[in-house]
């Protein structure tokens, strides 16, 4: 076995929980229900070209022509729910090519932060409005003092799946917010009625970057663990272009890799509790 321990609680109580479409293992804690790969082949995001990507069904796309489409099919109601509530301080964390924090008011101070430097050319050409960030690496190292506590909502859409030290990042989004500041968490949903359906055929499996995946229960407590309080969970489908009969009729051939679906993806709204570090204060 490759591993012994869940990356995620330490628990030795690990078992074998299935092969991909790719031939890629992945693990499951039967503790906290944590679903997990190894780091073999992780593809170098950093030089990703975006104008030419390959999707789950092996269709060669140009994202950089497909803003309107990703942000009515992708994102499900972030754009409205941000643009809804007072503008201050914004962090896209994994911002790709800025199609979504450019879609809200320019009454936010934008802020984008992209590992793949064909995105952040892109961003920089199309976008200026969107201040790029580069001296950040939320899974190595703490954030700088400048810029903690200066942001008044981060998202963080389909990057934790990336990710290998959970808590850590985590923590690390959390020293970046404001006290009371919201995070806005996108990741497949391995608990999905298409994961359970189609198992390695799941289609959100085919990534091989996506070496950490959670169903609602995992995120919910890992987002407690680290001193957020989640306000509302989504799972974007029905008033995207995904919704149709095609879709649906799929479900049927479980050999295939499984359609878009409602539940693959989930989003999570969750505010920063205060912490008082006050250990003077007498009870």
């Amino acid at each position: 076995m490759e591993f012994t321990n869940c990356p995620l609680c330490n628990s030795d109580s690990i078992s074998f929980f299935v092969t991909n479409f790719k031939n890629k293992d992945f693990w499951k804690c039967k503790k906290c229900s944590f679903v997990f790969s190894s780091q073999k082949n992780i593809p170098n995001y950093s030089d990703a070209s975006w104008d030419h990507m390959i999707d789950p069904d092996n269709k060669i796309r140009d994202l950089t022509n497909e803003k309107e489409f990703k942000i009515k099919n992708w994102y499900g109601n972030i754009s409205p729910f941000v643009n809804d509530i007072n503008p201050g301080k914004i962090l896209d964390v994994g911002c790709g090519l800025g199609y979504l924090i450019s879609s809200f008011s320019n009454k936010w101070e934008k802020y984008g932060f992209e590992i793949s430097e064909f995105a952040v050319s892109y961003i920089n050409k199309n976008f200026p409005e969107i201040n790029m960030i580069k001296d950040l690496d939320l899974e190595k190292s703490k954030p700088s003092e400048k810029y903690k506590e200066k942001f008044d909502v981060i998202i963080c859409y389909h990057v934790i799946e990336h990710v290998k030290n959970i808590n850590y990042f985590i923590n690390n989004l959390s020293m970046l917010l404001k006290n009371n500041g919201i995070l806005i968490i996108g990741t497949p949903n391995i608990n999905s009625l298409m994961a359970k359906i189609f198992k390695g055929n799941f289609r959100l499996l085919g990534d091989e970057g996506h070496i950490s995946l959670f169903n609602k229960k995992t995120m919910n407590s890992i987002l407690k663990e680290n001193h957020f309080e989640v306000t509302k969970i989504e799972y974007p489908f029905f008033k995207t272009d995904y919704f149709t009969i095609k879709n649906f009729i799929k479900i049927l051939n479980v050999k295939a890799i499984s359609p878009p679906f409602y539940g693959n993806i989930m989003t999570f709204y969750a505010q920063k509790k205060k912490i008082n570090l006050d250990i003077n204060k007498s009870v």
